[in-house]
């Protein structure tokens, strides 16, 4: 009897079980721009504080990374116009300014803020003003996530302003004294014109360059020049002078007044109006 025997050979399969740890990807996006604040264009240069702009930037999509910012600008931080460029100071939330460019922003609550200043004494001209960041976001190992483009644009609109300083600062009304022929009078008021860009002076003589008697106003007349800053003003017509802008918001005016050598006038007051008028001019 032939006995077969049979060998049962058993293979175990031995299954390797590999945890698997997902790493969740950052999906983070620029989301809303917004500005919160802008008084740029009311800024003059004798202002005791600083102009300020304020712009808030969110983000969407980063509960899972710790996404940063960094800002740059294409005029490195200037706002270019036709006829200047402005520096300006970029500062983060801590109000510490931020030297130098690309440096990081962070977000809390999904979103920062970027404040512009432009110095107190920053002399500025009338005129548009531009300039672009360019802001990047990035997630964990520095990668680039998303990039936006701002433009920055501002309108420094013309102004002017007169001032009186000096003698009779307080008053409208000068007071010569004793009226004598070919004198000089010198203790009238300094005019100060402020301004941020060129401006048009007038000058209009009520009595057309002369001082006329209180009652007697037909017949009894003295003539007179004004001298502003070394130059004689003509009033038998209106004048009208154009200072230009040099890079100063203001300059001063010297007003000289002297009596023609006149002869045989009536004792009394004598009176005239000047009126003066500055005009920004507009390019």
């Amino acid at each position: 009897m032939c006995i077969n025997k049979v060998r049962l050979i058993v293979s175990s399969i031995f299954l390797l079980i590999i945890p698997q740890y997902v790493i969740a990807q950052c999906d983070a996006k620029i989301g809303e721009i917004r500005h919160l604040y802008d008084d740029f264009e009311s800024y003059y240069s004798s202002q005791k504080s600083p102009a300020r702009k304020e712009i808030r930037v969110s983000i969407i999509n980063d509960n899972d990374c710790n996404a940063y910012m960094l800002l740059s600008t294409e005029n490195q931080s200037q706002l270019k116009g036709q006829f200047q460029s402005i520096d300006y100071q970029i500062r983060s939330d801590s109000q510490k300014l931020i030297l130098p460019l690309n440096t990081r922003f962070t977000f809390i609550d999904s979103a920062t803020n970027i404040n512009l200043f432009i110095p107190v004494g920053t002399i500025v001209r009338a005129g548009k003003y531009t300039d672009r960041f360019v802001l990047k976001l990035f997630g964990d190992n520095n990668a680039l996530l998303d990039e936006k483009y701002v433009e920055i644009q501002e309108d420094m609109p013309a102004r002017a302003s007169l001032s009186i300083l000096g003698y009779n600062a307080r008053s409208s009304n000068v007071y010569l004294g004793e009226l004598i022929p070919n004198k000089e009078y010198n203790m009238l008021p300094t005019f100060k014109v402020t301004t941020n860009t060129d401006v048009k002076l007038h000058i209009f003589s009520d009595n057309k360059g002369e001082l006329r008697h209180r009652i007697y106003k037909t017949k009894y007349a003295i003539g007179y020049f004004l001298s502003l800053d070394g130059e004689i003003v003509n009033l038998k017509q209106d004048y009208n002078r154009v200072f230009s802008y040099n890079g100063r918001n203001d300059f001063l005016m010297d007003l000289k007044v002297r009596l023609d050598d006149f002869r045989n006038q009536a004792a009394g007051e004598y009176t005239d109006v000047l009126r003066f008028q500055i005009s920004p001019l507009n390019y």
